[in-house]
């Protein structure tokens, strides 16, 4: 049957919400936590058409003797430099998030390539060398695809069960001299130097994220802002009156609609102090929360973790959490962009 690629228009939405939630259906069937609201197209909808009416959004439609069978939409991302967003993505990159893409059941998921192509050329001619994609953890399939594009997992949100026990391992008798209090606004200097202290791990190989100082302002006014808000929670554990450590807690986070579980908390910062690694603190703190978590009603909680976050990644995917959604990235060679011989 004849594919044709065609840039998506307004009267595509409809068939990509179908496209969508079909997908949705799929990955809920490998991962249940998944919300069951999204399998129905009116649901999906809101969520494809703003993303297709954002400035900067472009995006193609694949049909074959003229039936949709797969969609991919992307969005500029152009990050004011003292901005928060700064920290996660350069200037001047392209997104497929979570919800801009589907495939029909039919379909190989190599057509994804297909889709990707046909957008990336003019992406690159504007100078749009970082690209990211959404995909769901549980599709080896399509991960596979945009593997094969050269894109690579750069973050993970992950989930747990809120009433899950947190395992009790190591130096209890050093954890069982913590004293862990739930913070506000008074302790914002607390707070700032262990995001800090966060931020700088980052930093650290083999993550190499960077920490840029324009958006330090920034980032304390954002955490007065989550500090202010009585639903958030900001935890923080103690010894002989010193910080180590602390989780805090926010009602909005940040994984998609589609990827995030009914009555969710989402874990925005997870920090130890280096020195006090190794204790017990981490999982003190987790557990203190995930009770607070479970008071409150919640029944999931999610977070992201960077994939070469070495000692991250093995802390929460040791203690409940398992991926549900990475975001892919793939770097152009900018020399492309003078290299016309």
């Amino acid at each position: 049957m004849a594919l044709t690629i065609r840039p998506f228009e307004e009267r595509h939405v409809e068939a990509a919400a179908a496209l969508l939630a079909a997908r949705h259906a799929r990955d809920r069937a490998r991962e249940a936590v998944l919300p069951a609201a999204f399998e129905s197209p009116g649901d999906v909808r809101p969520y494809i058409e703003r993303l297709a009416q954002r400035a900067g959004t472009a995006g193609v439609v694949a049909e074959r003797d003229g039936e949709p069978v797969g969609f991919l939409l992307a969005t500029a991302i152009l990050p004011v430099p003292t901005q928060f967003l700064a920290q996660f993505y350069p200037p001047r990159s392209m997104s497929m998030p979570y919800e801009g893409h589907a495939l029909a059941a039919d379909e190989e998921p190599s057509l994804y390539r297909e889709l990707y192509a046909a957008l990336a050329g003019d992406w690159v001619r504007r100078g749009f060398f970082d690209h990211f994609v959404d995909v769901p953890a549980g599709d080896a399939a399509t991960r596979e695809a945009w593997d094969s594009l050269g894109f690579a997992r750069e973050i993970t949100c992950a989930v747990r069960e809120v009433e899950r026990p947190v395992a009790q391992a190591g130096r209890q008798e050093a954890a069982s001299e913590l004293e862990i209090h739930q913070v506000d606004a008074e302790e914002i200097d607390t707070v700032t130097a262990l995001a800090d202290a966060l931020w700088e791990h980052h930093v650290l190989s083999p993550i190499f994220a960077p920490y840029l100082s324009e958006v330090a302002a920034g980032i304390r006014e954002m955490a007065l802002g989550l500090l202010a808000e009585p639903a958030n929670a900001h935890f923080v554990a103690y010894r002989d009156g010193k910080p180590l450590g602390m989780d805090t807690f926010v009602t909005s986070g940040f994984s998609p609609p589609l990827a995030t579980p009914e009555a969710c908390i989402y874990l925005w910062q997870g920090i130890v102090y280096p020195n006090a690694r190794g204790a017990g603190v981490g999982r003190a703190l987790l557990s203190h929360a995930m009770n607070w978590a479970q008071e409150q009603g919640y029944r999931w909680c999610t977070l992201h973790f960077y994939a070469a976050n070495l000692a991250g990644a093995s802390f929460w995917l040791a203690n409940g959490f398992r991926p549900l959604e990475h975001r892919l990235r793939r770097r152009v060679d900018e020399r492309i962009a003078w290299d016309r011989a």
